[in-house]
């Protein structure tokens, strides 16, 4: 039971930070509106209807900044792998092993399947940078690829294993 709590602490922590550099970059551009909950969680309301958006860079920024910013805390997390496995206190490692996770998978999964399900940041992005969708989820498609044997390796490193074809390595054998 703990282990899915702090799954929902990651989870939680994700959504605030993810949002929250919507918000932010939003607010830079003049284009924050409001802060919509709903039952998955936030949801940034910006001024300009979606209809309306024209290909601007600050589409881009708005949309992606905030996906890029989790990729890179993810990145540094578990660039961090070892000190996280030796801190004392079992819950803020808890929290630190599923947010690790959670920041190299959510907005890899978003950015390259998202556009399938529910358009998302991706399309923000496509129009920001006036390029095809299709682009944005092979270039992350590929990130979501490396990130999962990232992931497969992070738990590794933690003496989690499994023969589940989705927590084995698949390209090589990374070591933690």
């Amino acid at each position: 039971m703990k282990n899915w709590l702090y799954f929902l602490f990651a989870w939680i922590l994700y959504m605030i930070f993810h949002e929250s550099i919507h918000a932010l970059v939003a607010s830079i551009y003049g284009e924050f509106n409001s802060v919509v909950l709903n039952w998955y969680g936030p949801q940034i309301i910006f001024i300009t209807p979606v209809a309306e958006r024209i290909s601007d860079i600050k589409w881009a920024a708005i949309s992606g900044i905030s996906g890029f910013s989790t990729l890179l805390a993810g990145y540094i997390l578990y660039g961090f792998r070892k000190r996280i496995y030796h801190v004392k206190s079992s819950h803020i490692r808890g929290i630190l092993y599923y947010l690790t996770i959670v920041f190299l998978l959510f907005d890899a999964v978003n950015f390259s399947l998202g556009p399938f399900f529910y358009g998302g940041d991706t399309m923000g992005i496509s129009t920001g940078l006036g390029i095809a969708v299709w682009k944005i989820q092979l270039i992350f498609g590929v990130v979501l690829v490396v990130n999962r044997e990232l992931i497969v390796a992070f738990m590794k490193s933690f003496g989690v294993s499994s023969g589940n074809i989705l927590f084995r390595p698949w390209i090589s054998k990374i070591h933690p």
